[in-house]
């Protein structure tokens, strides 16, 4: 592991420590179901549905809809294109994402949730030839998320997935995470993706520096029903083809049937 990944590793990991000693713990109430890219334990209520829209670099866009049953499972679908606004071609991504989340044990005083899940929805163009996304989705994960309440409320989450994109590489990776009420209405977010199965340099395909994902962000909650994040993504310029942070937008609505 190189040193810049070690040092993200570390100071996630050290930001939930601190929390989890300082803090007391607190059910939650409106759920997150992802913090930047990785994913949470957070699941939908029985009859609501979510709608999200992105707008991403490269004038990429994501439409995703999800829907929750019973308080325990959760389904969605997504699908993405590139270059919508400007000139040339529109390009839709040739297959659309399926997401799939099962809440296994709920949050209680003293244990966090647990949810398993499946996601093929990864990061910006499809390339057919790698049968991979430029950022690759999480395929099959499990993870853990624990709300506390350190002045306001602060969700600690972590995991491990294994990508169904292997064709390249392959290898089970891990991630973490904070969401951190600022104030109402407003949430931190900051999550860490180790990447492990892209980050091997004699591999033609990979494309990253073996750093890893850092990523950051704002979300602005209007009510229960409207949500808008802004977004910072790869902090330590992993991804080889392209420099600089990556900005995005995302709107999210959720209501019930």
């Amino acid at each position: 592991m190189s040193r810049s990944r070690r040092a993200a590793v570390a100071a996630v990991l050290s930001a939930a420590l601190v929390v989890c000693a300082a803090a007391q713990p607190r059910a939650q109430g409106i759920q997150d179901l992802e913090i930047v890219e990785s994913p949470t334990a957070g699941i939908l209520g029985h009859g609501a549905y979510r709608f999200e829209g992105s707008v991403g670099p490269g004038n990429d866009l994501l439409f995703s809809v999800a829907v929750g049953f019973h308080d325990r499972l959760q389904l969605g679908m997504s699908f993405g294109l590139q270059n919508f606004i400007g000139r040339g071609d529109i390009e839709l991504n040739d297959r659309p994402g399926f997401q799939v989340r099962l809440r296994v044990l709920e949050e209680g005083f003293a244990g966090p949730a647990f949810a398993v899940g499946v996601d093929t929805q990864g990061e910006g163009y499809w390339i057919e030839d790698d049968e991979r996304y430029e950022r690759k989705s999480y395929g099959l994960y499990g993870v853990l998320s624990k709300n506390y309440y350190v002045l306001r409320n602060v969700g600690v989450h972590g995991g491990i997935n294994y990508s169904f994109e292997r064709r390249d590489e392959e290898s089970i990776d891990f991630f973490a995470g904070l969401t951190i009420e600022a104030f109402t209405g407003m949430s931190l977010l900051l999550d860490y993706d180790a990447s492990l199965d892209d980050d091997d340099e004699t591999v033609p395909s990979t494309r990253t520096r073996g750093r890893g994902y850092l990523d950051t962000g704002v979300r602005f909650d209007f009510g229960q029903t409207l949500s808008i994040r802004l977004l910072f993504k790869d902090l330590m310029g992993n991804y080889t083809p392209e420099k600089g942070v990556a900005r995005t937008v995302e709107i999210f609505y959720t209501n019930w049937f």
